[in-house]
């Protein structure tokens, strides 16, 4: 029978291939589905039903049969990037290739254009366009691997035994830190080679400085309530003289005392905005164990006349390592009586705790002990008052390394025994006045410069022993700070082997890392919020 051509309807022979008239491939219709098949076809390429003989009956005559599409053009041989550089998609959002490739199937082809039905197809991007696509997807990915490490991967760090993590500070030198905690306080310090100089440094590390020099070094300093004046002692272990900074005008003035005469300065504590309380010598001390007068003065006056601080008898109160609360009600103080020297040339005195309540004069001693100044044996060097004026931490010296810390409540009660540590170096109370933050070495400190120092919390509320913080590595601590807000913890070191000022750090008081904030600067003391 005679088969008529799809494409020019010219009539061929039964087991004609190709039309003898226009060279077009005569197609059959499979007798299962329909699908346009070859001449020469024994099964269906569509559903696979054998079609021989009986199927070559039926011959497509439409001119609208869609022949098959030829096989795709294989891609340009570009090597793709390394599987670690590509970019992570969420699964939401991923194509189906990639949720396919990450399951381990073979993603699937996409279908051929069929020719004729919409015009040509869309041309594919050609070599040079990918291989500049791919240039961008691995700076993109290298880009989003860096910005990874820099805010999620921490410093490597331990362990210890108590579950305290032990991070190491930043080591570079630079004047300001990255990151910081944002702080809206200044923090004052004493900066420069010698720490000499009086300044504040804002929370990138910018250091402003209020006086230039001060004396051979400062020892301490101490914020007026409202955060406008800041006191600092200043000088050497023989004579220490007091300044006072006015922050509103930028100015800074040494005090000259009328009455008495005071020649050194042994500390200091603000009383409220307008009152500052001095522990001043009216004669240069000769020996250890001595006490100054307690004194109060308006440091806004030029030479101002200095008041007696005195108890509810009307006596003038003595003493050193004076130390206030917030209100400026509460005073804790050292005394030092029974001074003597044996034959030995060893001195000696009783030295006592001393709490004196502003609104009743009544002074209440909280401890008594014996202490022995050849060997730096003393019970409670430096108290310093919660700011609730509530308890009252101070460090114990054992010798010249050993010492401890205790806690007492302003009633005489213990709140925390006595923890003993090596090289201790200071303490700060929370704005609250319910926790403490002090650091040293472990007991167990073999006398390396690898022996960390530890930071502990002692929490009034919790009660229990001290917490371990963090641990530093090849750090000796000076002093610490602890802002208004509660949130960051400043401290600062000094140099192990020149023995000079060194820098000051900002610690979460959960512990965690420490940013350096400022080089060369010690006695962070963060200015009171307004």
């Amino acid at each position: 029978m005679a088969r008529n051509c799809p494409s020019c309807g010219r009539a061929n022979e039964d087991d004609a291939r190709f039309c003898s008239g226009c060279g077009a491939e005569i197609m059959f219709a499979c007798p299962s589905c329909g699908a346009a098949l070859p001449a020469a076809a024994i099964f269906c390429r569509a559903c696979g039903a054998a079609v021989g003989a009986a199927a070559a009956a039926t011959v497509v005559t439409s001119a609208a049969a869609v022949p098959p599409p030829p096989p795709a053009a294989p891609p340009p041989a570009v090597p793709p990037p390394p599987a670690a550089a590509l970019p992570f998609v969420p699964a939401p959002f991923a194509a189906p290739a990639a949720q396919a490739g990450a399951a381990g199937a073979v993603p699937p082809t996409p279908p051929a254009t069929a020719r004729g039905a919409g015009g040509p197809p869309r041309k594919g991007p050609g070599p040079a366009l990918l291989i500049v696509l791919i240039v961008l997807i691995v700076l993109v990915v290298a880009a989003a691997a860096a910005a990874a490490i820099f805010f999620f991967i921490l410093p490597s760090g331990s362990h210890s035994d108590d579950g305290a993590t032990t991070p190491t500070p930043v080591e570079s030198a630079s004047t300001s830190a990255s990151p910081t905690p944002v702080e809206s306080f200044y923090l004052a310090a004493a900066t420069g080679s010698h720490a000499n100089a009086l300044s504040t440094v804002e929370p990138g590390g910018r250091i402003r400085v209020v006086s230039a020099k001060v004396g051979a070094q400062a020892f301490q300093l101490a914020w007026s309530q409202n955060g406008q004046l800041l006191a600092c002692v200043a000088g050497n272990s023989d004579h220490r003289n007091l300044w006072v900074a006015d922050l509103a005008t930028g100015s800074s003035e040494e005090v000259a005392f009328s009455t008495p005469a005071v020649t050194s300065v042994d500390s200091v504590a603000w009383l409220n905005p307008h009152q500052l309380l001095v522990a001043g010598f009216t004669t240069t001390p000769k020996n250890q164990g001595e006490v100054a007068e307690l004194v109060v003065i308006d440091p806004a006056v030029r030479e101002p006349v200095a008041e007696p601080l005195k108890d509810a008898d009307g006596v003038a109160l003595r003493g050193v390592f004076v130390s206030a609360s917030q209100d400026g009600d509460k005073i804790a103080f050292v005394t030092y009586t029974d001074q003597q020297v044996d034959q030995y040339g060893m001195a000696t005195a009783t030295e006592k705790l001393e709490l004196l309540d502003r609104q009743s004069g009544v002074v209440t001693e909280l401890g008594s002990s014996q202490a022995e100044f050849e060997v730096n044996a003393r019970s409670f060097d430096d108290p310093l008052i919660a700011p609730t004026g509530d308890a009252i931490i101070f460090r114990s010296a054992g010798s010249d390394v050993g010492t401890s810390y205790t806690v007492l409540d302003t009633d005489g009660s213990t709140l925390m025994p006595a923890k003993r540590l090596l090289y201790p170096a200071g303490y700060a109370w929370d704005p609250t006045g319910q926790k403490v933050v002090f650091t040293g070495h472990s007991t167990n400190w073999k006398g390396g410069s690898g022996d960390p120092t530890i930071f502990y919390v002692f929490n009034r509320a919790a009660g229990g022993p001290a917490k371990v913080i963090a641990r530093y590595e090849k750090t000796a601590v000076q002093s610490l700070s602890w802002s208004p807000d509660g949130d960051t913890i400043a401290f600062s070191e000094w140099d192990q082997e020149t023995y000079v000022t060194g820098n000051i750090y900002q610690m979460s008081p959960s512990g965690g890392d420490a940013h350096r904030l400022v080089a060369q600067a010690m006695l962070p003391a963060y200015q009171p919020s307004p």
